[in-house]
C-alpha cells in the first residue's frame, strides 16, 4: 500500500524553489570576519535548510544545490570530503569554500592543500582559518614567529574572492606551477582579520615585538635599506596587483606594525576600496580581560589614535583608491578624536565622509 504524498509534495518546483529561498541564511562566516578568530566560525543555530531536505527525497534532490553553494572542509580530513563531494555530484554547486586548519603538533597539514582542492572545487570565495604560520605558509609566505609567546595569536583568517561562474572541475587549471594560494585564481578581494594584539602590551617594551602575520612580512620587504627580504613568492607584486578591495582587521596593533601593514596596502596599486578596523567590535569586553595584567591602559588607544593618522595619510596617496570605511566609529570615547585625525589628513583631498565611518573620493 503506497503512502499517500504530503501536500508539500504536490506544489510544483518553482513554489518549492520560493519556500527554499526563504529557509536559505546567510553563512554564519560572513558575519563573523571582524570578530576574534574561533574555529566556531561556522556554527549556526540556525538548521532550517537542512531540517527541510531531511523531509524527502524529492525535496533533498531542490535542497542540495544551495545546501552545498556554501562548505566547510576540515582540512585534516580532506580525503572523505573529496570523496563525498565527488560521489555526490555536489562539487559544481560550491560557492564559498570555508578551510578550517585546527593543526597541532601531532598532525601537521600540507600548506599545498589548495592544490587538490581547486582541482575539483571552482569557489568564488575561500576563507582560511588557522595559525598565523599556517595562513603564511599557505600563501608562499614565510612568517617570522619569534615573537609569537608575546601575541598570543593562536588564529588568523584569510578570505579571498573573486567574481566567477563556478566551472566543470574537468575544466580546472592544473596548479602544480603555483606555490602560493594567491596565484590560484585571479583573486580581487582579500579580506584579512590578524588578530589582537593586545597581550603584548603587558611586556616591556612592547612596540619591539614583531607581529606574527604575512603582512609583516610583505610590508618590510618594501621598506627602504631593510636587512629582511622576501624569498617567497617571487611574483608577489603581480599577485597584488590585482586586489581592487581589501579589508584589514586588527585589535589595537601598534603603529610601527600599521604602518608596515600600510606598506604592503600601497603594493596593491589598484586598490579601489580599503576597509580598517583597529579597535574590538561593539559589546567586546577583551580590553577590560586584558586591563587585569600590567599593561597601561591608554597605551592601546594612543597606538589606535596614531594608527590612524597613518592610514588616513595612506588613503590620501593611493591614486585608485575610491573608497575608504573605517569599522571603528562605534567605540564613543574614541568617535570624535578619530574623526578629527582624519578630518585633518584627509579632509582637504577630496573625500566626503557620509557621517557613518564611509569615506569616498569626490
Amino acid at each position: 500500500m503506497s503512502v499517500p504524498a504530503s501536500p508539500l509534495e504536490l506544489l510544483p518546483n518553482e513554489l518549492l524553489d520560493q519556500i527554499i529561498s526563504y529557509l536559505s541564511t546567510e553563512p554564519p562566516s560572513f558575519g563573523q570576519l571582524h570578530h576574534a578568530p574561533s574555529l566556531q566560525l561556522t556554527q549556526s543555530p540556525t538548521k532550517d535548510l537542512k531540517h527541510f531536505e531531511l523531509c524527502s527525497r524529492r525535496l533533498s534532490q531542490l535542497v542540495r544545490p544551495k545546501l552545498f553553494s556554501y562548505v566547510r572542509l576540515k582540512l585534516h580530513d580532506e580525503p572523505n570530503f573529496q570523496s563525498f563531494m565527488v560521489k555526490s555530484d555536489l562539487c559544481q554547486y560550491v560557492k564559498s569554500l570555508v578551510a578550517i586548519a585546527d593543526e597541532n603538533p601531532d598532525h601537521q597539514i600540507d600548506p599545498f592543500w589548495w592544490r587538490r582542492v581547486l582541482r575539483y572545487l571552482d569557489p568564488c570565495r575561500v576563507l582560511v582559518i588557522g595559525p598565523p604560520v599556517f595562513i603564511g605558509n599557505t600563501l608562499a609566505t614565510p612568517i617570522n614567529d619569534g615573537h609569537h609567546w608575546a601575541f598570543d595569536m593562536p588564529l588568523q583568517i584569510l578570505v579571498l574572492e573573486r567574481e566567477c561562474t563556478p566551472r566543470d572541475p574537468s575544466h580546472l587549471p592544473d596548479l602544480q606551477p603555483c606555490t602560493s594560494l594567491l596565484a590560484s585564481r585571479a583573486w580581487t578581494s582579500m579580506t584579512f582579520n590578524e588578530s589582537s594584539s593586545l597581550k603584548a602590551y603587558n611586556h616591556y617594551e612592547y612596540f619591539l615585538s614583531c607581529v606574527p602575520s604575512v603582512l609583516t612580512e610583505w610590508g618590510t620587504s618594501g621598506i627602504r635599506d631593510s636587512t629582511r627580504t622576501l624569498q617567497r613568492p617571487t611574483n608577489l607584486p603581480a599577485l597584488l596587483d590585482g586586489l581592487t578591495y581589501f579589508s584589514y582587521t586588527a585589535v589595537f596593533p601598534f603603529y610601527n606594525h600599521s604602518q608596515i601593514v600600510l606598506d604592503a596596502v600601497v603594493r596593491m596599486r589598484h586598490l579601489r576600496r580599503l576597509d580598517v578596523q583597529l579597535a574590538p567590535p561593539q559589546d567586546n569586553h577583551i580590553t577590560e580581560l586584558e586591563q587585569r595584567g600590567s599593561m597601561d591602559p591608554n597605551d592601546p588607544w594612543m597606538e589606535l589614535a596614531t594608527s590612524y593618522s597613518l592610514v588616513g595619510y595612506t588613503v590620501n596617496n593611493l591614486p585608485c583608491l575610491k573608497e575608504f570605511r573605517s569599522g571603528d566609529l562605534h567605540v564613543e570615547p574614541m568617535r570624535q578624536d578619530l574623526l578629527a585625525i582624519l578630518d585633518d589628513v584627509i579632509g582637504d583631498g577630496g573625500w566626503v565622509h557620509d557621517g557613518r565611518g564611509i569615506w569616498k573620493r569626490a
